[in-house]
């Protein structure tokens, strides 16, 4: 080890003094949430969500819904992922929102909620390791992590919601009860967001905001 390893590493070790807000290890939690044990749309399970997202950083930023189940004539779905950037603890979480269907009753049980939060870089990541070893300092690696959060554009909080998604799309010609999709957000071709549904062979746009 260089001598130049060993000042990056005392560098990095004040450097990770001053970084506590960050996330270091990889979370998992689940939650069974008690309610109305229906399909939803996007926009009600988000605002279900979100007060559990911003428990680990009130400046959560929207990245992607996906629904690859698809959604109903209505736009409700029983199974939805948000994916966020969470830039003030330097994670990414992954929130899955899903109704499980009983069969012997042939209806739903309780939403559960499930998060799980991956600190940028991942745990094993050599950048990890090249940091504790002095090979490149802390700050390039927040550096990274800034790059990345600006590498995908945040989505409104205040969406028009799957049910008008699906209205849009059966005026282009989906039909929901008939054709098998997912449904994600997405951009144009001009760069602006929209829902997205991908059926086999046919894509359809609609406003996100």
């Amino acid at each position: 080890m260089t001598m130049i390893d060993n000042f990056r590493k005392f560098y990095n070790s004040v450097d990770r003094f001053f970084d506590r807000r960050a996330i270091s290890e990889k979370i998992q939690l689940s939650r069974e949430i008690p309610g109305d044990e229906n399909p939803k749309t996007a926009g009600r399970t988000f605002a279900a969500i979100l007060p559990m997202v911003r428990e680990f950083d009130r400046q959560a930023q929207l990245k992607l819904i996906v629904s690859q189940q698809g959604v109903d004539a209505h736009g409700t779905g029983s199974h939805w992922e948000f994916f966020f950037d969470l830039p003030d603890r330097r994670a990414q979480l992954v929130c899955d929102w899903k109704l499980l269907q009983d069969e012997k009753t042939d209806s739903y049980l309780q939403p559960r909620i499930e998060i799980v939060v991956n600190p940028f870089p991942p745990v094993d990541s050599p950048v990890r390791g090249m940091v504790r070893d002095g090979q490149l300092l802390q700050r390039q690696l927040i550096g990274m992590w800034q790059q990345e959060v600006k590498r995908t554009p945040a989505l409104s909080h205040r969406f028009r919601d799957s049910d008008l998604a699906i209205a849009d799309f059966s005026k282009q010609g989906l039909d929901p009860t008939q054709s098998e999709f997912s449904l994600r957000t997405g951009r144009s071709a001009e760069g602006h967001p929209g829902w997205i549904a991908q059926t086999g062979d046919r894509s359809y746009f609609a406003a996100f905001t």
